[in-house]
Order: C-alpha cells, then sequence, then structure tokens
C-alpha cells in the first residue's frame, strides 16, 4: 500500500461513507423495531357484574393487593407468584384448583376474550426468566388481580392494556 496517508485516506473515503451509511440504517432500523405500543384492542373486556360466588373471589383478591411476589409462594404470611395466588384465593371459597399455572390453564372450561366474565381465571404468554406463563383472576371491572413479579406486589391491572393484550392466551371458567 503506497502512497501518502492522504491518498489512502481519499481512496477510503467511499468505503467509509458506506459503512456510515450501513450504521446509520443499523441504527434506525433498530430505533424503528422500538415502536410505541400498540392501542388498546378494539374488543374490549368490558367491566360486568359479577355473580355472588365471583364477587367473593374478587373480594378475596382485591384484600391482597399489595402483597409481595414470592416465587413459589402461596400463602399471605409469605408472598404469591401467579399461581400460588390463584390457588389461594379459589381455595378461599372453596374451589379446588391445581397448584400450578400450567395445570390451572387445563382446569374448568375454555372461554373467548369476548365472553370473558368477572371470576375467570385468565392466562398470558410471557417469555421472562425461562418462565413463560402467567395469570390472575377477573374483576367486575375489567380487569384482572395477580401477583406479576419479583420485586413487586400483587396488583390489579386492565385487561384493556395493549400489553396485557398482546400476551393473551386464554380465559378458564372454574366458577
Amino acid at each position: 500500500m503506497g502512497g501518502s496517508t492522504v491518498e489512502r485516506l481519499t481512496a477510503c473515503r467511499p468505503f467509509l461513507l458506506a459503512l456510515c451509511l450501513a450504521l446509520a440504517v443499523g441504527v434506525l432500523a433498530g430505533c424503528a423495531a422500538k415502536t410505541p405500543s400498540a392501542p388498546p384492542p378494539a374488543e374490549q373486556v368490558r367491566a360486568r357484574p359479577a355473580s355472588p360466588k365471583a364477587a367473593k373471589v374478587i373480594r378475596t383478591a382485591r384484600a391482597l393487593v399489595g402483597y409481595p411476589y414470592k416465587w413459589g409462594g402461596y400463602r399471605p404470611d409469605t408472598g404469591f407468584d401467579c399461581s400460588g395466588f390463584i390457588w389461594f384465593v379459589y381455595h378461599q371459597s372453596g374451589v379446588n384448583l391445581p397448584r400450578v399455572s400450567w395445570q390451572q390453564f387445563g382446569a374448568g372450561s375454555p372461554v373467548k376474550r369476548k365472553d370473558i366474565l368477572p371470576g375467570d381465571l385468565i392466562f398470558f404468554r410471557i417469555d421472562k426468566k425461562g418462565k413463560s406463563l402467567h395469570g390472575g383472576v377477573v374483576t367486575d371491572r375489567g380487569t384482572f388481580v395477580h401477583a406479576p413479579s419479583s420485586g413487586k406486589q400483587v396488583m390489579e391491572s386492565s385487561l384493556n392494556s395493549p400489553y396485557w393484550y398482546e400476551h393473551y392466551l386464554g380465559a378458564r371458567r372454574v366458577l
């Protein structure tokens, strides 16, 4: 490679320009992949009155809002994971459910999203730290109560948020 430094840089200019252009396109493509969440779904889960048995389940679930998340937990004194929360809430109303989420997803009968009622179980596919199934208890407000994840507490969330709509897997009727 002969010539002065200036000649070598001048000869590399088209290559450098192409490299800069490729990097710029890559950065912009990366930004485009992180677009804002979609608007809430047109098919909203509406607030509906709860049956007496569902109202009891929902009262129990709401009474636990604020309790800590604890992997493997199924009691208020230790905290809850999502399936332990579901198991405890329904157990308090005399409904026997399996303890783990994938078995809970097989309990009762399937419900279409448009037919979800208060007291139904709701499940989402969440691929996070080796966990893929998340569940909660549907309320009379178009929300669900759940034990979300480590470092968080039992909370009530909207079923109509874009995040939960996007991750919706199914619902089950056990009451």
